[in-house]
């Protein structure tokens, strides 16, 4: 029996890049005289979309296509969630509008399952979506499905995986990192009024309370082979210092970054997190500039990928940007066509003065034409997919390290391609000229690691009992900052972090 649900709450992706998915070729070979019909007459039509996108697959590869489909062709009903003046949200009627909330998203991906002959329900219950704040509302805020697939009942986000808002708009983003994650995995985001919907045996299920503790973990947090260690955060995590909080790691393939950002105001706080690395583990250490509630985000992206960015600010784009394409037109170093493409692919969003790629994952000419503008625009560099997120609040009578002060050293590219190192110490991010310091660093990334003096290197002794590099020093007065450096064979040193050095 499918149960109908309107939801006032949804989250849908972070502006971060979502890792590239496949959508499946069917959605866009569906004849159109049904494609056409099915949004003036869905009652009638629907089966036979429905028919047409899954005749011949397995069960599997039907639940696949349905869900990209809905991607495809439904966008999220931001006016409606803003004006809280849901209306209905049957399959129908979201089909007719091409819109939908999730209570819409969820029954239209129930209903074509069952057309398709596989086994769907609607779940409602509590996410930790936008405007999620920590604690659980009187009412449900959100619907999804649960999907019997070959392998036996999978829960599926088709509202998560459509997009994501940024302020009031909704920026079409496809993704399938809702699609196929476990029980245990989706727990972490999405909580069923009905215990038994969880999926999950009847010792591991979470109560509202365990729910709201638990800090938020995306789809894309799992797809990438991370998990909590055993000092692992909460949601909301009390502080009184610099904190460590640990994590697992099971692909090597990933680029990692963390960031600070001040709750009330929104900017980023500078050099408030670090990373340390060792093999198939890690550790994020956070401290807190004032007594204020601060959100720590953790952030990744596959090793030597490039994306193009999620948006442009409207001055950079009208300012930067276009002229730039023009000269690339008159430098005879693209087509007019390519220029026309690039054109077509980008909207404006009033309300933040953002543009954003207007997404289509079929059209591969002008995306190619995309690609290509951005490169030779030195604009497509890795952007990164936040991941998790989970918020640190000061402990009675911690009163922060300082508004504008640096709490950990400044970090270049290299440290955060680095697989195993972890800096012991010193961790602070401004060191005393004329002080005596002890370098502790663990590595198995380097064979070699030095400190740069007077346009010098100091190179560290190795520690092999410790597995460490190690030096001591004086904090010289004739520089600003003193940097850290490493080597993999002995000759070429490329720098991982430097300190500010106060006179």
């Amino acid at each position: 029996m499918l149960k109908r649900f309107l939801c006032s709450v949804i989250l849908l992706a972070c502006f971060s890049a979502v890792f590239a998915s496949s959508m499946d070729k069917r959605v866009r070979s569906v004849p159109k005289e049904i494609r056409e019909a099915v949004f003036k007459k869905p009652k009638d039509n629907l089966p036979s979309l429905v028919k047409a996108l899954t005749n011949g697959l397995g069960t599997d590869a039907k639940v696949k296509v349905i869900h990209d489909w809905i991607c495809d062709n439904i966008a999220y009903d931001s006016d409606m969630y803003f004006s809280g003046r849901i209306s209905k949200q049957d399959s129908a009627s979201v089909l007719k509008k091409q819109k939908a909330v999730c209570s819409g998203y969820s029954n239209l991906m129930a209903d074509m399952c069952n057309l398709a002959g596989v086994e769907a329900i609607v779940i409602d219950g509590y996410s930790k979506g936008f405007g999620y704040t920590g604690k659980l509302g009187d009412k449900s805020d959100h619907a999804w499905n649960a999907v019997k697939k070959s392998g036996g009942w999978q829960l599926i986000d088709v509202t998560w995986d459509a997009g994501y808002l940024d302020y009031k708009a909704f920026i079409k983003q496809y993704s399938t990192q809702w699609l196929s994650l476990t029980p245990s995995q989706f727990i972490y985001s999405h909580l069923p009024l009905e215990s038994e919907m969880q999926l999950l045996p009847k010792e591991k299920q979470r109560s509202k309370e365990m729910f709201v503790k638990e800090p938020y973990l995306s789809g894309v947090f799992f797809e990438n082979g991370l998990s909590l260690g055993k000092n692992a955060c909460d949601y909301t995590n009390e502080i009184n210092g610099a904190t460590t909080f640990d994590f697992g790691i099971s692909k090597q393939n990933l680029l990692l970054v963390s960031d600070l950002v001040d709750r009330e105001g929104g900017s980023s706080v500078k050099n408030a997190t670090w990373i340390d690395h060792k093999g198939s583990t890690f550790s994020v250490n956070v401290d807190i500039p004032t007594a204020k509630k601060y959100r720590a985000r953790l952030l990744c992206r596959p090793r030597n990928a490039l994306q193009n960015p999620q948006f442009f600010t409207e001055n950079e784009f009208e300012q930067s940007i276009r002229p730039r394409v023009l000269q690339l037109l008159s430098e005879k170093k693209i087509t007019e066509k390519e220029k026309e493409f690039f054109g077509e692919a980008f909207f404006k969003v009033d309300e933040n003065r953002r543009y954003y790629p207007a997404e289509d994952l079929f059209a591969t000419e002008r995306n190619n034409a995309v690609t290509k503008i951005l490169k030779l625009l030195d604009e497509n560099t890795g952007s990164y997919a936040e991941v998790m997120y989970f918020d640190v609040v000061p402990a009675s009578g911690y009163a922060g390290f300082g508004s504008d002060v640096l709490r950990f050293p400044t970090t270049f590219r290299s440290y955060g391609e680095t697989l195993n190192t972890k800096l012991v110490s010193p961790l602070g991010a401004v060191l005393k000229a004329g002080e005596e310091v002890r370098f502790e660093i663990q590595s198995k990334d380097f064979l070699s690691m030095a400190v740069v003096v007077n346009d010098a290197l100091q190179v560290m002794s190795k520690n092999a009992k410790a597995g460490s590099f190690e030096l001591t020093l004086t904090v010289p007065h004739a520089q600003d900052t003193l940097e850290v450096m490493a080597s993999k064979d002995g000759k070429r040193f490329d720098g991982l972090w430097f300190y500010e050095i106060e006179q």
